[in-house]
């Protein structure tokens, strides 16, 4: 299917959309109806939908120039997340996963049953860990100091505090892990490295 859109398609849609929210339906219901009429997939059209919506905003007169009516939505703040309430929740799950609650247990207790909030703190934890490994190792450096146990989620492991991590152990868990090819690229890059 062509991916161009014709005005008629782009006033039908933000006509769709209308109409949703007058009848009080979610705009994935405009947004079917316009994969029905288009032979698109949902997810192109939601795509198309916002990007539009976008250069809309942007440019107010072509959407009036274009005749198409905007919904108006009142846009939630975005919500930042303070120094302390990072630090609440890096220390809240490692130390929780480290007892043996799960990431999503300990979350779900930190939103005290807003599933909302719960998604906002489970994205910024997996953020944390995948982005911003110097705040996590920061905090973790913290939990050792104090002399608590944590989870490190880079190791998969939790971590006593004193105790010395004996490295051959887990390179030779590591080259257990492997399949057969797996190992030989393995060995053939150390073997670049020791070179």
């Amino acid at each position: 299917m062509e991916n161009n859109w014709t005005i008629e398609q782009t006033k039908t849609l933000f006509s769709l959309a209308r109409d949703a929210k007058e009848n009080a339906r979610g705009l994935s219901h405009a947004f079917s109806l316009m994969s029905e009429k288009t032979g698109r997939s949902v997810n192109s059209v939601r795509n198309y939908y916002y990007s539009q919506l976008k250069m809309f905003e942007l440019v107010p007169s072509l959407a009036a120039d274009l005749g198409i009516q905007l919904l108006e939505t009142p846009r939630e703040r975005f919500e930042l997340f303070g120094a302390d309430e990072i630090n609440e929740l890096l220390q809240t799950v490692l130390l929780n996963k480290a007892r043996g609650i799960s990431v999503r247990k300990t979350i779900a207790d930190m939103a005290n049953g807003d599933n909302k909030k719960a998604l906002r703190l489970q994205n910024k934890y997996r953020s944390l860990v995948l982005h911003h490994r110097d705040k996590v190792t920061e905090v973790m450096r913290a939990l050792s100091e104090s002399g608590q146990n944590y989870f490190n989620p880079y190791l998969k492991e939790t971590v006593t505090p004193g105790l010395e991590t004996d490295n051959y152990k887990k390179l030779n868990d590591y080259i257990s892990s492997l399949d057969e090819s797996e190992v030989g690229e393995f060995l053939h890059i150390m073997k670049k490295f020791f070179a």
